[in-house]
């Protein structure tokens, strides 16, 4: 949709009950309005370290993890149903997992994809990860009347990201699975926003891939210092680099 379209859309908006805001007319503008829904950019930018507890129910049953978090590096512990742990992390430059079958590399994503989901600080960086981003209009999604960014990623992905209109969060994504070993789509729903001491976050996120939806529920987030030894790869992984 042409950005000449989106003012005269939201003219109509009286009519159709949509909330009345002043219309936003670039992706800068909504991205910013963004960051100020969140708390604002100086709360943003506080976030150093984090440490997030919560589950997962899906397919598989339920998942208790915690996350640790610094920027562009992360460690994921994950209890499954059955007993079982997977361990998962990234130190900056290489992506590996940990299961009972032993170590292994992600090597079908592109590095840039999994510093972007490691950048503590994505809302302040969004543009970067992109060769094009634009405001695509004003569209329907899940419910909610929201801005639309269509773009597509500098690794080739198709990435639609929706802003409710009348808060100006994150009400989900739309986009392709960034492995090159697929090109799948995931619609990604954000809900029920709250600070736990720091800049919102959506404690419920629901993944739909096909017929498959995963709901994770965020129940603790803290931004106590983490030590560097959290992020240093395992022995098995690095044995796997040599």
């Amino acid at each position: 949709m042409a950005y000449a379209k989106v003012v005269g859309i939201l003219a109509s908006a009286a009519a159709l009950g949509w909330p009345q805001t002043a219309p936003l007319k670039t992706v800068g503008a909504v991205l910013e309005r963004y960051k100020q829904a969140l708390g604002g950019v100086d709360a943003i930018r506080k976030v150093q370290s984090e440490t997030r507890r919560g589950e997962a129910t899906g397919p598989n049953g339920k998942v208790t993890f915690v996350t640790y978090s610094r920027p562009f590096q992360g460690l994921n512990k994950a209890k499954l149903s059955n007993g079982h742990e997977v361990t998962s992390g990234f130190d900056g430059r290489v992506s590996w997992q940990i299961t009972d079958e032993g170590a292994s590399i992600d090597k079908d994503t592109p590095v840039e994809a999994v510093r972007r989901d490691a950048d503590l600080q994505y809302a302040l960086h969004q543009p970067d990860y992109f060769k094009k981003l634009e405001l695509a209009g004003v569209t329907d999604f899940e419910g909610h009347q929201c801005y639309w960014l269509h773009g597509t990623t500098h690794w080739g992905k198709d990435n639609n990201q929706f802003y409710d209109v009348e808060t100006g969060l994150l009400a989900g994504y739309r986009f392709q699975t960034d492995s090159s070993a697929s090109s799948a789509t995931v619609t990604l729903l954000f809900q029920d926003y709250k600070s736990f001491g720091g800049p919102l976050v959506a404690a419920k996120s629901i993944a739909r891939t096909g017929d498959r939806t995963q709901t994770v529920t965020i129940t603790d987030v803290t931004y106590g210092p983490l030590q560097d030894s959290l992020f240093g790869l395992p022995p098995a992984v690095k044995a796997l680099l040599k």
